[in-house]
């Protein structure tokens, strides 16, 4: 066989062997199974109750050398609620209007000050109902962030306003079914494998009005004793878009406290990395989400430094959960 010949029986075979293993990993990663169709679902009468855990530890480094642990002050934020979301009016083919009840609330912030009582306390024993429809998309949120700004009243004094944690009850009420109302066509049901896109809010007490993309998966439809469970897989990384979700002030304020003069001091800060994932499990017979958790990390860098060497480093984790209670909690 001529050499020439040889080389281009090596070159054809080699070609097939890319194309073969192209397809498929393409394979193993496209869309794959019967389509799911998923839909939020209430029954009348019957009241559900979920916990939603919002923490986050925040690790500040001031010293030159950012390896060197002993330059890193570390504070903690936190706010637990129990919310019961009980159907007024169900619609299955329509909106359902809901009316949902701040059972309990705890809040903790350490490292910036002592004990204190959080604006976010003042949601316990609230309620405001909201509409939605099958599609977990809510139609009407005016009063949540009405008892939002009434509890908010409470951090000001005057134009100066308190830290508080408002941020991370609204980000757990207005995004309540995310992983659903952001699918492109529900109508059309999703696959295993399948992927889109959204966008959350991330709260913070330093009000940065900041938020993190989001690509969702439909990782697997898990068999349980109990029916159907879609389970979504999150990965998290740092967007350059705005939150849709509005703030619970209805005024312009200084913000008090050691983030609000470095909020000052640096002209705000920026977001230079942003990483994580999460996962939710939603019943597929029942309509209703389970549980969920979203874990992700994020730098903070101030926008100007006043002086040279006056350049913290802000690292952030943060950790999201909500868990669907037995009715007898």
């Amino acid at each position: 066989m001529q050499l020439s010949k040889l080389y281009a029986i090596v070159y054809v075979v080699g070609l097939v062997m890319l194309i073969t293993a192209g397809c498929v990993e393409r394979a193993d990663t496209a869309p794959k199974g019967p389509a799911v169709f998923l839909t939020v679902d209430f029954q009348q009468g019957q009241t559900l109750s979920y916990k939603f855990v919002s923490e986050r530890k925040i690790l500040t480094n001031w010293s030159p050398d950012k390896n060197d642990p002993k330059g890193i002050k570390e504070s903690v934020e936190s706010v637990e609620t129990v919310v019961d979301y009980e159907p007024l009016e169900v619609n299955p083919f329509g909106l359902s209007k809901i009316k949902a009840t701040f059972r309990t609330v705890e809040s903790k912030m350490t490292g910036t000050r002592g004990k204190h009582t959080d604006a976010v306390d003042k949601l316990k024993g609230k309620s405001y109902t909201f509409t939605v429809g099958p599609d977990g998309k809510i139609k009407n949120r005016d009063e949540l962030m009405a008892i939002l700004k009434d509890a908010a009243q409470s951090a000001f004094r005057d134009s100066t306003k308190e830290p508080d944690l408002l941020d991370d009850v609204l980000v757990t009420q207005w995004y309540l079914w995310d992983a659903i109302t952001s699918i492109e066509k529900p109508a059309q049901g999703i696959k295993v494998g399948q992927t889109w896109k959204s966008n959350l809010m991330i709260p913070t007490s330093m009000v940065l009005r900041v938020a993190r993309d989001v690509t969702y998966i439909l990782a697997e439809v898990r068999q349980t004793e109990t029916g159907a469970v879609a389970v979504f897989d999150s990965t998290y990384s740092k967007s350059e878009t705005k939150p849709d979700a509005p703030l619970p002030y209805d005024k312009s304020f200084r913000l008090a406290g050691t983030f609000g003069f470095f909020r000052a001091m640096f002209k705000g800060f920026s977001i230079t990395s942003l990483e994580g994932q999460g996962q939710e499990l939603f019943d597929i017979n029942s309509g209703r989400i389970i549980s969920g958790e979203q874990n992700y990390k994020f730098t903070l860098k101030p926008n100007e430094a006043p002086l040279p060497g006056a350049d913290p480093v802000i690292n952030i984790e943060q950790k999201i959960t909500m868990q669907l209670l037995d009715q007898d909690n």
